[in-house]
């Protein structure tokens, strides 16, 4: 009799524990998906951005070397500082066009750095030491206002970071300001997109991975045309599809064409072979309507901003603000 009593109480104990190591085995092992927070696409106020612009254009040609140059820099940190978790400079040397060895820097905004899925932003901020396409010879050795290139990029991302930083968001940001990008020699091909080879190379986060990055490059002139650029077609065309069917419910088809408009040596590039990164570049490069390539006022006195228009703005940065947060939302 006491054995049989011994032999139950031990059975009642090896019950309990077994129930105990399976409770707890459940919950450990149990694995649920992450609720995504489904966030509304905030508006993307095109006057701001116009604003931006102008500001950026009143201080006159920025080009790496000139006061105007060291003014834009501390002014895009501190509007990145007012909507970014934290920013960083990052200092190198850049010689282009006669120049050597001068101070060039690129600026880096954060927004939910503790983020693994993140998307990266990004655009050129310098503007052309001449102008080698104007069609007045004296004026070809001047250096031009670049409110397209240069300046009009970098606007619509200081517009989604204020949007962002109102809104909130769910995924990791980087906007990555590009310094050098655009004195390069086009006779020879050198001197092109130092600020985006330094930083691919020495990224602001060791091992720095985004699922896919965006470069917004001549996005507000009128009439512009963005179509499928070769670099971006061939590693992120899934991207580009997803981008530009978007782009067409949003009625702004007749700015995101559905051509191949060929290779552009720009920022992505090197985003894409030094960090394997699946990069679109959103550039004002076409192959129809007569034209061949960039835009007539392209590297001439004509990119004023008498050339900005307010629709291609909004087309551009509702699109990505879109893009942006459908990324959020796990649409992508």
């Amino acid at each position: 009799m006491e054995l049989i009593k011994k032999i139950s109480l031990l059975f009642i104990i090896s019950f309990l524990i077994f129930s105990c190591k399976s409770d707890s085995i459940s919950v450990s092992d149990k694995t649920e998906a992450t609720p995504v927070t489904k966030r509304k696409v905030p508006k993307f106020n095109v006057e701001n951005a116009y604003s931006s612009i102008e500001k950026q254009v009143g201080f006159g040609p920025r080009y790496p070397g000139t006061k105007a140059h060291k003014e834009l820099i501390e002014h895009l940190t501190q509007e990145l500082e007012k909507h970014t978790d934290h920013v960083i400079q990052q200092d190198f040397k850049a010689s282009f066009l006669g120049e050597k060895n001068v101070d060039a820097t690129n600026i880096i905004g954060v927004i939910n750095p503790d983020k693994s899925k993140r998307i990266l932003l990004c655009a050129h901020f310098d503007t052309r030491k001449i102008a080698e396409k104007d069609k007045d010879e004296a004026m070809q050795d001047k250096p031009i206002l670049g409110a397209d290139d240069g300046a009009s990029g970098v606007a619509v991302l200081l517009e989604i970071a204020k949007l962002i930083k109102e809104n909130g968001i769910d995924v990791g940001v980087d906007f990555v300001l590009f310094d050098a990008e655009d004195n390069g020699e086009s006779n020879t091909g050198i001197g092109w997109c130092l600020g985006a080879k330094h930083w691919s190379k020495n990224p602001h986060v060791k091992n720095y991975k985004a699922e896919f990055g965006i470069l917004l490059d001549m996005v507000g002139a009128k009439n512009a045309e963005f179509g499928r650029e070769g670099y971006s077609q061939q590693v992120a065309s899934k991207y580009i599809d997803y981008i530009w069917d978007m782009a067409g419910k949003m009625s702004y088809g007749n700015y995101f064409l559905d051509m191949n408009s060929g290779t552009v040596e720009d920022d992505h590039r090197y985003v894409i072979e030094n960090l394997r990164i699946p990069m679109v570049d959103i550039i004002n490069m076409s192959r129809i309507n007569g034209r061949e390539g960039f835009g007539h006022y392209h590297h001439t006195h004509d990119d004023n901003l008498n050339i900005i228009d307010k629709n291609t703005l909004k087309a551009v940065g509702k699109v990505v603000t879109a893009v942006v947060y459908n990324f959020s939302n796990g649409k992508i």
